[in-house]
């Protein structure tokens, strides 16, 4: 707190100001960022939080920083709380000593907390590093479908009137082209997209870009196409408990090749690992200048709402269609929502009573009052209860403005501060279509998707040198890779493609699987 003191007050023409550290009514720091969106002490959820902790907390992260890792490197050490991903501050902790161990702290000061581990051992479990403290208090989320594939129904729409769909999807009416989409194989939906970059005359003349398909989440583009062929980026578990690498195996090299003639034919962007901070739904979508993409199915069929309508075309309408069917016969969608979101931690210097103040504010979010905060925002303002209890939202988060999401966001809700989410909260905004996407791709979804990503794979502390090392090596040999194989636009050679492995195992990609396998094998004990 004391270097916290004379960074906030400062160094005057040669003179040192001093104030009091410590003790109650102190001003903590917190770092918390998500989706453009920054802790705000206005924000009424945390408000709240900050007079149920009798604390004043000030966000150090401004709309603007959209570096935030580089602020977390630089500054994390010096903050009071800190939200961010738990591999990340299970890592600080275990390696660095950064953040207290909240086991104590949560056992006799933080009673609503300490009741819902009581009730709930496996989501305490979760929140358990290797050595078996609790460094960070997760926000545990609830649902399972994230993602889905859509298609803009509008576009589709100008094909079939011109005779320019592909065989394979026809129909005179709406439910009959949506009944198409559903059952389009891979091979079909490749011919569609093809369509898309042929017809571009037709749909939209005028366009400077024009993007088939796009996807904002730069990150995992990759991996999600490639499970449209069998592939996967990522490591995973088989029937028999085995731990794989995906990137080391034929099907993913398969999947590459048809990524790479993707791009060559115009269907997708050669630039499509481009990191970009903005939402290239709002951007393509506005321009009407995007087709397909995979992406959340709540918020992309928003876009068919008033919400947007000023900035779209005439008779805009997005599909949410099932996942496309592959060689094999079967369906897959290649994500599902995670077990938790970020976690909440305590610096580790601070003094024992500034510790007490910051878990009563963690406390607060599970009580009754701060779960509904978290997930609905203000009684009365945000939402009402009906007669039945089921809650209902109001015009100040159901309206015209922005989305309901965004609302919630800018209230405080749903920012991933510690707590327990409710998918009723999303049921009660989301569209009727989809509601029932979502329940149409549960059937699909990898349910595996979790087995080897916190919080079921804790490393230890001997683990995240080699491990965090590797993983970091690897990203950067596949994207430079593909970025390199996608712009040449010719397919992967088997001698390349030996090479390319022989280079993630180079990078250590044997040491991840081992750790895993370990992980794996202990629990399986």
């Amino acid at each position: 707190m004391f270097k916290k003191c004379l960074t906030a007050l400062g160094i005057t023409a040669g003179a040192l100001i001093l104030g009091s550290c410590g003790g109650s009514g102190d001003t903590y720091t917190i770092f918390l960022y998500q989706e453009n969106v920054v802790y705000d002490e206005n924000m009424p959820v945390f408000q709240r939080a900050n007079e149920y902790a009798g604390i004043e907390l000030e966000g150090i992260l401004q709309t603007y920083d959209t570096n935030y890792d580089s602020v977390y490197t630089l500054q994390a050490a010096d903050i009071d709380l800190v939200v961010n991903d738990q591999d990340t501050i299970e890592a600080s902790a275990l390696r660095e000593g950064m953040f207290a161990d909240l086991t104590n702290l949560i056992e006799e000061h933080a009673p609503n907390l300490k009741a819902y581990f009581d009730a709930n051992p496996e989501q305490k479990e979760w929140a358990t590093a290797s050595d078996g403290k609790i460094y960070g208090i997760p926000f545990y989320t609830d649902g399972l479908t994230a993602k889905g594939y859509f298609v803009r129904l509008d576009w589709v729409r100008i094909l079939r009137d011109n005779n320019k769909l592909p065989k394979g999807i026809s129909g005179s009416t709406d439910e009959e082209l949506k009944a198409s989409l559903d059952n389009m194989t891979v091979a079909t939906f490749e011919e569609l997209l093809k369509a898309f970059v042929d017809n571009k005359n037709l749909i939209n003349p005028t366009a400077t870009g024009w993007y088939p398909y796009f996807d904002r989440d730069t990150d995992f583009v990759i991996s999600e196409l490639a499970a449209l062929w069998g592939g996967t980026a990522d490591y995973y578990l088989d029937e028999n408990g085995k731990v794989h690498y995906g990137i080391l195996e034929d099907e993913f090299h398969d999947a590459l090749n048809h990524i790479i003639d993707w791009a060559a034919k115009g269907i997708i962007n050669t630039e499509i690992l481009n990191e970009s901070t903005d939402d290239k739904r709002v951007t393509y979508y506005a321009q009407n200048s995007g087709g397909v993409t995979h992406d959340w199915i709540g918020t992309t069929y928003s876009f068919n709402s008033d919400v947007y309508a000023s900035n779209l075309v005439e008779d805009f309408e997005v599909y949410c269609f099932l996942p496309p069917i592959r060689e094999d016969g079967t369906r897959l969608e290649p994500t599902t929502r995670k077990l938790i979101g970020n976690v909440t931690a305590i610096n580790a210097d601070l003094p024992e009573e500034d510790q007490i103040n910051l878990i009563k504010w963690i406390d607060f979010f599970f009580t009754e009052e701060g779960k509904n905060l978290s997930n609905w925002g203000v009684e009365g303002e945000d939402y009402t209860v009906e007669a039945d209890g089921s809650f209902k939202y109001t015009d100040n988060i159901i309206n015209d403005n922005a989305t309901a999401l965004a609302n919630l966001y800018a209230r405080g809700a749903q920012l991933q501060a510690p707590g327990v989410q409710d998918f009723a909260y999303e049921e009660a905004w989301l569209s009727p279509e989809a509601a029932k996407a979502m329940e149409d791709y549960d059937q699909y979804l990898n349910k595996g998707y979790n087995d080897l990503i916190y919080p079921n794979a804790k490393l230890l502390t001997t683990d995240y040198t080699a491990v965090n090392a590797a993983k970091s090596s690897i990203a950067e040999l596949l994207n430079q890779n593909v970025a390199t194989w996608i712009k040449r636009g010719t397919a992967i050679s088997d001698q390349e493609w030996n090479l390319f492995k022989q280079s993630i195992q180079s990078a250590g990609s044997q040491n991840v699987i081992d750790v895993l396998q370990r992980i794996v094998d202990e629990k399986n004990k």
